[in-house]
């Protein structure tokens, strides 16, 4: 079959599949840092320098390995960054593959009302100069260091992710569903991953939650909605990583974090489109909130929750996504992740609204590997015989 036919006839299948339109078989979606380098036997830290050979790296594997869209492919960053600048909070790890993240807040618990007061100004004025005091010190230093800095990104971001979209849409016929030009950020997030870190934003909410209100509704009112004022693209959509949600009483979580959510997911529906949000960690407490948005306005990854549960009480409401656990990639034989899949499909293939992937992302070596690639060719074939029956 043509390549160009491939792409096609995968994408029509995709939206089919979304749109609840009679799908010839579930879609298989791909979520990954760098794994795929790591089945090819190299090492990122080796090979991201050389743009063809790391994008060769990242989708040798759709050489054996049925897929029909993609999340995420890549890495936000490379070893550079390490070199460029001091503390350093994204790095690969000793393996030279697994991507590691270290929290560094730098907000203190007492500084909530000059937050509120000027969020740009205190992060510029406060915070920067706290974490990189090298920065404000050094013209020279600071100019040099900020330019690597943005270099990197666009490598990273830019090119690698661009080159490697392009050659999985071409070549394997993969379509990106994700549009990271519009990302959305929660201001809850924003406090948990950016000021306050895990513990100091969970500890605000029981000793100080007013000021955690304010300072959200603050961010909210300065950072998000000014890039909530055009209208989303219709595709690729829109997407959010959830972080802080699953930490969340549902009495917190009602109150503070899902004002704004429903306030992104209900501007996405109003311009006719969809959000794809992974929904990291347990949600299943709060699924409620999503039959409170229009139908079939998101995308839901399911990632520690039972994923035929979570198509028994949502499918019907919005699109899931999810079903295989990374763990028993690793660990179960491949007759037991083969009747894994069969139940999986069985349960949540009726009726359209599912796409089936890893409940986690591939970002280690060994999440490659023979099992997971049996895994989706075998969700492939086993979906569309069901269809052809």
């Amino acid at each position: 079959m043509p390549e160009k036919n491939l792409l096609e006839q995968k994408k029509n299948n995709l939206m089919k599949a979304l749109n609840r339109q009679g799908a010839d078989y579930v879609p298989t979606m791909l979520a990954s840092s760098c794994a795929e380098v790591a089945w090819t036997g190299q090492k990122v830290t080796d090979v991201i320098g050389d743009a063809n050979a790391y994008v060769k790296a990242m989708t040798d594997v759709f050489e054996v390995m049925w897929g029909d869209a993609n999340t995420f492919s890549g890495t936000l960053f490379t070893p550079a960054i390490s070199d460029i600048i001091e503390p350093v909070q994204n790095k690969f790890g000793p393996d030279g593959v697994t991507p590691e993240h270290v929290q560094m807040p730098q907000m203190e618990r007492g500084e909530y009302d000059q937050l509120i007061e000027d969020p740009f100004g205190f992060v510029a004025n406060v915070l920067l100069p706290r974490k990189y005091p090298k920065l404000f010190e050094d013209r020279e230093y600071a100019k040099k260091t900020i330019k690597a800095i943005a270099a990197d990104k666009a490598y990273a971001m830019g090119v690698l992710f661009g080159m490697t979209d392009k050659v999985l849409a071409e070549k394997y016929g993969i379509t990106g569903i994700c549009n990271f030009a519009d990302v959305f950020s929660n201001p809850v997030d924003t406090l948990f991953d950016y000021l306050r870190g895990f513990k100091g934003t969970l500890t605000d909410l029981r000793r100080q939650p007013d000021k955690v209100k304010a300072a959200c509704d603050r961010l909210w009112e300065t950072y998000n909605l000014p890039k909530l004022q055009g209208t989303p693209a219709p595709f690729p959509y829109a997407c959010h990583m959830t972080h802080i949600a699953p930490y969340l009483s549902p009495k917190q979580f009602y109150e503070i974090y899902w004002p704004y959510e429903k306030f992104w997911i209900e501007r996405a529906a109003a311009a006719r489109t969809k959000v794809w949000i992974m929904l990291e960690g347990r949600w299943e407490n709060v699924w409620e909130c999503f039959k409170e948005v229009p139908k079939d306005s998101c995308i839901l990854h399911i990632d520690d929750d039972d994923i035929i549960k979570a198509k028994e009480v949502l499918g019907d409401y919005q699109i899931i996504e999810g079903g295989l656990k990374m763990a028993s990639v690793r660990t179960d034989s491949p007759e037991k992740i083969k009747d894994d899949v069969k139940k999986i499909i069985d349960a949540c293939q009726p009726g359209d609204g599912f796409l089936f992937c890893t409940d986690k992302a591939w970002i280690a070596p060994g999440d490659v590997n023979q099992n997971l690639i049996d895994a989706y060719n075998f969700a492939h074939e086993y979906s569309l015989s069901r269809t052809q029956k």
